[in-house]
């Protein structure tokens, strides 16, 4: 299968940084794996060459059959989206699975490797911030469910990473 120009340039984004990725075959479709720092992200990137487009989604591993999770869930990716300018977040109800995805549209067929690469950050930073809030939800009793606070936990500092300092040089 010919590659189009565009998913020629997906792979060059790759190949720029190190990154490891497969190809999926028969597909416009690369897949790979990040550690992020507080969860692994894994992501495709997935090329639309007649749109001109890129798009990259990461899904998060956890699933529930809960209800109430379902709903926390659901409340904490609508509080999230408010907040996004680039991408954004879904859920599948059925599983109560976490989606991110960010799509871009080039004006050039072979697009850009540099916007390719800052998608594909976009979105490991994105699941990457909400691993540890997604987290606290799923292991929450039912019954603390029902009254955690969803704006409280978006404002919590201490989930954070730590920046390095500046050396003042």
């Amino acid at each position: 299968m010919n590659s189009s120009k565009l998913l020629l340039t997906a792979r060059s984004a790759f190949d720029a940084k190190g990154w490891a990725y497969t190809r999926i075959p028969e597909r416009e479709v690369l897949r790979s794996g990040f550690e992020g720092h507080h969860t692994r992200v894994d992501l495709h990137v997935q090329v639309f060459a007649d749109l001109r487009a890129v798009s990259v989604v990461a899904e998060s591993a956890r699933t529930t059959d809960s209800p109430v999770i379902r709903e926390r869930l659901a409340e904490l990716v609508l509080r999230v989206n408010q907040t996004l300018t680039i991408g954004n977040f879904e859920m599948d109800w059925d599983t109560g699975r976490l989606i991110f995805r960010v799509t871009n549209l080039f004006s050039k067929p072979e697009g850009d490797v540099e916007i390719i690469q800052g998608l594909i950050h976009n979105t490991i930073g994105e699941m990457d911030r909400m691993a540890p809030l997604e987290a606290i939800i799923h292991r929450s009793e039912i019954e603390e469910l029902t009254s955690l606070d969803i704006a409280g936990l978006l404002a919590r500092e201490d989930l954070l990473p730590e920046l390095p300092v500046p050396d003042g040089g």
